[in-house]
């Protein structure tokens, strides 16, 4: 090994890149990922010491109990009766009502029991992933927020800091001397400032869509930060980096 290798660490903000790569209608699963990271990095000069792949830890659902989801009902749309529902003076509340609730109740309910079976089938792929790449290591942390009422996602809570704290450790511990962020998220501008004042060289992952190509989950103003912008357009994703069938 030549005395001027330079150590390198891939971060992987994992949502970020899901969203990337579903509006391109390809999964994580499908990648041949030791030969896109072997792409992104020198090889004359870089070693690949460790992919860490960020990704939330459970699905924010411990709030939504029968009893919460009734009372968000209630106070919704029929607002009269809440003190009655407070109460439990629940045969004021029209018959009618009861059984709307109970079948908003029941909806409800079943959206976030198929969106934890969803999280869990995704937890499956991702640990999955761990075992076939020796240098992928997926980190879960925090939380992905969901809103079952509107039946959507409403992102993710504690997952950047972490990969930010990463980074900065990363940096100050003079564990690598090279960082790739596949991301483009602005949250971590402050943790690349400090990453490139502490010497330590920062190149960010630009994914793009289509013909011509276009990059809608990248921040124009994060590009400025890299010390270089790696790009990968979904061509070489498709023609390059996919499994054979």
């Amino acid at each position: 090994m030549a005395t001027n290798t330079k150590k390198v660490i891939i971060l992987i903000d994992g949502q970020n890149l899901y969203y990337n790569l579903k509006e391109m209608g390809v999964v994580e699963k499908d990648i041949q990922w030791d030969k896109l990271f072997c792409d992104i990095i020198d090889e004359q000069s870089d070693e690949l010491v460790r992919t860490y792949w960020f990704r939330a830890q459970k699905l924010l659902d411990a709030y939504f109990t029968p009893d919460n989801i009734k009372r968000y009902f209630i106070y919704k749309n029929h607002r009269t009766h809440c003190d009655n529902f407070k109460n439990k003076n629940f045969s004021l509340i029209p018959k009618q009502v009861l059984t709307e609730m109970e079948q908003f109740c029941k909806e409800t309910e079943s959206w976030i029991k198929e969106a934890q079976r969803k999280f869990n089938s995704l937890e499956y792929i991702y640990d999955q992933l761990s075992s076939d790449y020796e240098d992928i290591e997926i980190v879960k942390k925090g939380v992905i927020k969901i809103d079952p009422y509107e039946k959507r996602y409403t992102g993710e809570k504690g997952v950047d800091i972490a990969l930010a704290v990463k980074m900065i450790s990363l940096s100050i511990d003079k564990k690598c001397d090279k960082i790739i962020l596949i991301s483009g998220d602005y949250d971590y501008a402050e943790a690349i400032k400090f990453v490139k004042d502490n010497m330590t060289k920062i190149h960010i992952v630009k994914l793009h869509k289509g013909v011509p190509p276009r990059s809608k989950g990248m921040s124009k103003d994060l590009t400025y930060l890299a010390d270089k912008v790696i790009n990968i357009y979904e061509a070489d994703i498709k023609d390059k980096y996919l499994k054979k069938p």
